[in-house]
């Protein structure tokens, strides 16, 4: 007798639970409000105009040590922009040296160091923020920190650069290197492959 009650019980809550004629699968189409609209296109963007002269002297003047190995992602030939890496990195032993990636607007290369990890970009591309226009020479070093992290932005040849540094320590203070530091590794950067 309990079994059939209790049989009862649950068929009665399934039915209460469905619709007629339902399946689980049905659903009414999403109203004009509730369909997703596209993203915008994002911040403009204009493509820079490279000094490849001057990357090529600059080229010359690189120190004899620095061997270069580059992996290239879908893209053939030299990297678009002047490829900028530092000079004296020593990384930690438990990390082999990446190679820098070519992407089609730029590259980047990753440095794996006992504080941070550092991460080299360079883009032919220039973004602006929202109402203004992309600016192309931005010489003068730009240093901003964030929680755990910190980066340098500049302009070199025409083209953007960006350096972020990820601390290796997240619980330590507001960042773990100093604009002076940042300053120092982005001076230290040398070309090491142009057009």
């Amino acid at each position: 007798m309990r079994a059939l009650v209790l049989a009862s019980v649950i068929a009665i809550a399934a039915a209460a639970c469905t619709k007629e004629g339902a399946t689980p699968s049905a659903e009414a189409p999403p109203s004009g409000d509730q369909v997703a609209q596209p993203a915008s296109a994002g911040p403009p963007a204009t493509d820079a105009t490279i000094n490849w002269d001057a990357a090529r002297a600059d080229l010359a003047k690189r120190p004899s040590d620095a061997p270069v190995s580059v992996q290239s992602v879908g893209v053939e030939g030299p990297p678009p922009v002047p490829m900028l890496l530092p000079s004296g990195i020593a990384q930690t032993a438990s990390d082999r040296p990446t190679p820098p990636v070519v992407t089609a607007d730029g590259y980047f290369a990753t440095y794996h160091l006992p504080k941070y990890d550092a991460i080299v970009n360079g883009s032919k591309r220039s973004y602006a923020a929202a109402g203004q226009a992309a600016q192309g020479d931005k010489e003068a070093m730009k240093f901003t920190t964030g929680e755990a992290s910190a980066q340098m932005s500049f302009s070199r040849y025409g083209a953007d650069y960006l350096i972020e540094f990820e601390c290796r320590e997240v619980d330590g203070g507001d960042s773990c290197i100093t604009e002076a530091e940042a300053k120092e590794f982005a001076e230290s950067l040398f070309v090491a492959q142009t057009q």
